[in-house]
């Protein structure tokens, strides 16, 4: 999970000053701090199990509906991250705010809160962590900034602090920038000159935060004398107090959240320190979690993209970069069904280079892959509209599917070719019927029905191939 682990997690979150219950989904046990102990009338304990809370009620006070202890982490609050129950125990009810955190796929937090009637407090740390660590969960890297300034303002104003902010160090770990700042009302923010601050330049704090991950000051005044760069730079900003807390990435320190106190001197508390390293382990969490779905969809557009490139060389001749025999098979299978669902013709022509071998055996194999990759780039430029389909068919010979065309319409099509191919003018001073390169064609064309087959539909086509050779060559032939 990305809080270390359960237990290193616990004995952090403990120590919350309100109401909080752990449950590990794999051991399906709950573990309850001293306020939950105390609202749920628990035995103190290091573990439970649902038999433990089986002496409480729970029920919505909107549907009626009881609920088991169990349901608040894994049902009920995971539609509802946030809602009341009235919890029933002994000869008390009492009406409760539960929030659900959800820390990973098996470990869960519920906040409980006994609602009051009126609450004076701006900012309750007690109320509102459920909220930081629900919105810091689940986050979209598009929200990170803002859910990043929302936990700076609560942690600095139940901190009594003048400024709260989040700072990171750069990857080769020489340099640190200040990345998010809250400040109080009337204090000057420091975000832009704090921008690419050598880490050397700040001695005493870089190795405390390197051994400790801790920099506490009450007094700046009080910095002892190997600490001179950093009371400088402290007292520049007029900055009274300070307490930073390292945070770790995959067990790498990479950056730190304080708190400074400007208008007045703190003495930090270790409730400041706690809750400060809780919001900045929330923090670095959301940040590990944004690292991980940016990983992931980079390998899954990786993976798309591979799809694709794969796909397309399933699809596609290695000779002449139109489609390949594969490719044409199914189109036409796909094409015959729609046209037979919409009753609408489907036309399909055989060609076939007249006189090839002599080709190949008099001006050589290369310059007959030449040829091919000529009629094929230029039958495929020819297939304009979508469903239509040029393909290799099988060594110099062709193919084209014309979906929603009708007989005239394909010899049309034949026609063209004809003046494609006499356009390119390939000599072919060993062919009988021209000395430049030519091409015969069968054409096929039917509304299809539920019995018709593309092989029918093929052999079709190749019928009228073998009588367009077979009566003179570079000719159209249509199939009756």
């Amino acid at each position: 999970m990305g809080f270390k682990s359960v237990e290193d997690t616990w004995s952090t979150i403990k120590l919350i000053p309100f109401a909080v219950v752990l449950y590990d989904a794999k051991k399906k046990t709950y573990k309850a701090n001293s306020q939950a102990q105390s609202l749920f009338e628990l035995s103190p304990h290091n573990n439970f199990d649902d038999v433990d809370f089986k002496h409480l009620t729970l029920t919505n006070p909107e549907s009626k509906k009881q609920l088991i202890f169990r349901e608040l982490f894994d049902k009920y609050l995971v539609i509802n991250t946030s809602s009341n129950i009235l919890l029933g125990k002994a000869n008390t009810n009492s009406l409760i705010n539960a929030k659900l955190a959800q820390l990973s796929d098996s470990v869960h937090i519920v906040t409980f809160e006994i609602i009051k009637q009126s609450e004076d407090e701006q900012y309750n740390f007690d109320k509102i962590i459920s909220k930081i660590s629900t919105d810091l969960i689940d986050i979209q890297s598009d929200e990170i900034n803002t859910h990043i300034e929302f936990a700076l303002k609560a942690i600095g104003t139940v901190c009594f602090a003048d400024r709260s902010y989040l700072f990171k160090f750069s990857d080769d770990g020489k340099s640190m920038k200040n990345t998010h700042e809250w400040v109080n009302q009337g204090v000057e923010p420091f975000k832009d000159k704090l921008q690419h601050i050598p880490k050397n330049s700040l001695p005493y704090f870089t190795s405390l935060m390197n051994s400790t991950h801790l920099f506490k000051v009450n007094d700046v005044e009080k910095l002892p004398k190997k600490a001179i760069k950093e009371k400088e730079e402290l007292q520049s900003e007029e900055i009274q107090s300070v307490l930073c807390i390292g945070l770790r990435y995959d067990k790498e320190l990479v950056g730190f959240i304080g708190c400074d106190c400007v208008k007045q001197k703190r003495q930090w508390t270790d409730l400041d320190l706690i809750r400060l390293k809780l919001v900045g382990e929330m923090i670095a969490n959301a940040f590990k979690n944004i690292n991980f779905k940016n990983e992931l969809q980079y390998i899954q557009q990786q993976l798309i993209t591979a799809n694709l490139k794969l796909n397309e060389q399933v699809n596609t001749d290695g000779l002449t970069d139109i489609a390949n025999r594969r490719c044409f098979d199914d189109t036409l299978k796909n094409e015959l069904l729609r046209c037979t669902r919409y009753q609408q013709p489907i036309g399909l022509i055989m060609c076939d280079i007249d006189f090839f071998k002599k080709y190949n055996d008099n001006y050589g194999h290369q310059q007959g892959d030449e040829v091919l990759k000529s009629v094929a780039q230029a039958l495929k430029a020819m297939c304009k509209r979508q469903g239509d389909l040029a393909a290799r068919y099988g060594g110099e010979e062709f193919a084209i599917i014309l979906p929603a065309t009708d007989t005239d319409n394909s010899l049309k099509f034949a026609a063209l070719i004809q003046q494609k191919m006499a356009e390119l003018a390939i000599e072919h001073n060993y062919s009988t019927v021209s000395k430049q390169l030519t091409i015969s064609m069968g054409v096929y064309s039917l509304i299809p029905c539920k019995e018709t087959t593309a092989q029918s539909l093929i052999s079709g086509a190749d019928k009228a191939l073998y009588d367009a050779k077979n009566t003179g060559r570079n000719q159209v032939a249509l199939y009756k």
